[in-house]
């Protein structure tokens, strides 16, 4: 499967800065399209409250990567170790709590 489209959400209203009445929009899952052209959607949340109508709209995913858009923010490797705390700070080694 691959994602194909964002899912999103009209969840309210706001005044920009020059006074102009816009939506506010949520984005709350994405859809998949399979080999076989079907598609699934996963939703990770559902808006609540006035604001929401019930509809969601499916939207291209946006390319970060095109000019005049702001990339996204880089990410540290993955085999890149965590920062370690000094020693002494908080040394929690012997303790139960599994969190």
């Amino acid at each position: 499967m691959k994602k194909t489209h964002n899912i999103v959400a009209v969840v309210g209203k706001y005044t920009d800065g020059t006074g102009q009445e816009k939506n506010r929009y949520m984005t709350i899952g994405a859809a998949f399209t399979r080999d076989d052209g079907t598609m699934s959607l996963k939703i990770e949340s559902i808006p609540v409250g006035p604001g929401w109508n019930g509809w969601a709209n499916l939207y291209l995913p946006r390319d970060n990567n095109q000019p005049g858009q702001q990339a996204a923010p880089q990410q540290r490797p993955a085999a890149q170790p965590a920062a370690q705390p000094a020693a002494g700070a908080g040394d929690f080694q012997d303790d139960d709590i599994p969190f």
